[in-house]
């Protein structure tokens, strides 16, 4: 009796490559990644934007709140960058005694972001005047 000896021989006909499928899937991954990380830098740049102007605003409107409390009179115009403003001075309470009164002073700046929609900032300040001073 001989037995002979049985060589088992796997194809392997993968040798250590990738198929088809997993190279697409892989491209797949990578391009969704991408595109979610263009979509984060992008969201980033129209925060950032978003801050700026509203820096901005509020330089304009504190420097307008100043001219204002020099000289309290209701008035509008616009600055060199695109910003408007408004400001608007009212009498803000009757005191119960003295000889001054309050006025409430407010500035309004307003501006258009990049979508084109409307954004405002608003700084509101007292300012106490002598009775015999008119607005």
């Amino acid at each position: 009796m001989k037995i002979s000896n049985f060589k088992f021989q796997i194809s392997n006909s993968r040798r250590g490559g990738f198929t088809l499928v997993e190279v697409i899937i892989a491209i797949a991954i990578l391009g969704i990644s991408l595109v979610m990380v263009m979509q984060l830098f992008a969201g980033g740049l129209r925060a950032a934007r978003t801050s700026c102007d509203y820096s901005r605003a509020v330089i304009h409107a504190k420097d307008k709140m100043e001219e204002i409390l020099i000289d309290p009179i209701q008035d509008s115009g616009s600055f060199d960058d695109g910003f408007k403003w408004e400001a608007n001075v009212e009498t803000y309470k009757e005191p119960k005694e003295g000889p001054f009164k309050l006025l409430q002073l407010k500035v309004k700046v307003i501006w258009d972001d990049v979508l084109k929609k409307p954004r405002t900032v608003e700084l509101v300040g007292l300012k106490a005047v002598s009775e015999d001073n008119e607005e």
